[in-house]
């Protein structure tokens, strides 16, 4: 061989063997297969290619994967978004992230009362772990503060809470009351606070005293019936409680029938006696042929002024005249307590001269008196003690 084709030879060599090693990566390359796999000969460079990142040391190149996808780094989970942890071998969802039922896809992490698709994604508030009609919502046992921020425990009767809606755990007990849930409207505690126990009237089914709040003075609970309370008997159609001496109480002789006056104790209850009879309200006796009272024909009706018409054996007010709220006298058109359709009717008494749902009553600063014939001035009963100080006190001084 001559020197000139030996020479030749070497340098043929030397370009065989020079383009036969491999270049790590970020390593010199002319050409791809210059470059280690999955890498590519980028502007004089080795790169990895299109859907490869490179490893921790620059060594190789790693494909990149979606969520649960199989990675070694962080960086090899990118193909699904927001899916950028690798955790255990696996690609997962970034923090703020949790997967979707058929781990394709990432979804947000949400409040209360925040959009959602899945329960999953309920974690940023504490016990709102619900997704109920894309909305997160509270978990079983908790309810939604008043603004809606935060999820409350529920409590039963005689727990603690903050709000009404907490109160869910004892039926019929859904009131917030001083940082404790209460009985609502209606109920009352029993005995071991923990039940809610419907309150009663008089005669009602009970099993505590505590129940028996409807009919004012039945306070008992006796036989599982609430009872008039000590001092007080039922009425015959058990609607009411009566005190003992008074119409309608028991008694044990005529002078226990102190509490009204005509009564009389027979068969062991507080009656009227002969030629009255008791009112509506059961409340007073009234004398035959008084407004009210017992009568045959009008000509017995001779006991109140202007209630001379016997209308269904009772004595009533005459035509134009109507009885006032004590029941015991009639009083004309116009009237205190009279009957009008306009202020201009209100005539008969002085500074009554307001027509009130058809009825005369007294003009502003102005009360009815007892018996309900006069108005006088508010001030007035208070005002003449003074008055008669000053006049004593100046006639006093004008004999000085």
């Amino acid at each position: 061989m001559s020197a000139i084709g030996y020479i030749y030879t070497v340098i043929l060599v030397l370009c065989l063997v020079e383009s036969s090693q491999t270049a790590a990566l970020d390593g010199a390359c002319t050409v791809d297969g210059n470059c280690t796999t999955n890498a590519v000969c980028t502007t004089g460079l080795c790169k990895c290619n299109t859907g490869f990142v490179a490893n921790t040391g620059n060594t190789d190149c790693l494909a990149k994967v979606a969520l649960d996808g199989e990675c070694t780094i962080d960086a090899q989970c990118t193909i699904t978004t927001n899916a950028g942890k690798c955790t255990g071998s696996k690609c997962a969802c970034s923090t703020g992230y949790v997967a979707n039922s058929g781990a394709t896809a990432c979804l947000a992490t949400a409040a209360l009362d925040g959009a959602c698709t899945i329960d999953a994604q309920c974690t940023i508030t504490t016990n709102a772990g619900k997704c109920t009609a894309t909305k997160c919502a509270c978990s079983t046992g908790y309810v939604a503060n008043s603004g809606t921020t935060a999820c409350l425990a529920t409590a039963a009767l005689d727990g603690a809470c903050t709000i009404d809606a907490q109160c869910t755990i004892t039926p019929n007990a859904g009131k917030c009351t001083a940082s404790k849930c209460a009985c609502s409207t209606g109920y009352v505690a029993n005995s071991g606070t923990t039940a809610c126990l419907a309150t009663a009237a008089l005669d009602g089914a009970c099993t505590i005293d505590a129940q028996c709040t409807i009919t004012t003075n039945a306070g008992k609970c006796t036989a599982t019936k609430c009872a008039c309370s000590t001092g007080y008997s039922a009425n015959a159609g058990k609607t009411t409680c009566i005190a003992d001496g008074a119409l309608g109480g028991t008694c044990l002789n005529d002078a226990a029938c102190t509490g009204t006056t005509n009564a009389v104790c027979a068969a062991s209850k507080c009656t009227c006696k002969a030629n009255y009879i008791a009112n509506t309200a059961g409340t007073a006796c009234i004398a035959d042929g008084a407004l009210g009272g017992t009568c045959l024909n009008d000509n017995a009706c001779t006991g109140t002024t202007h209630a001379n018409v016997c209308t269904a054996s009772k004595c009533m007010c005459k035509t134009n005249y109507s009885a006032n709220t004590a029941g015991t006298a009639c009083i004309a058109p116009g009237a205190l307590k009279g009957t009008c359709s306009a202020n201009t009717d209100c005539t008969g008494t002085a500074n009554a001269g307001n027509c009130t749902t058809y009825m005369c009553e007294c003009n502003a600063g102005y009360t009815a008196n007892t018996d309900e014939t006069a108005c006088s001035l508010g001030m007035m009963i208070l005002a003449a003690p003074w008055m008669l100080l000053m006049m004593v006190m100046t006639t006093s001084l004008s004999k000085l």
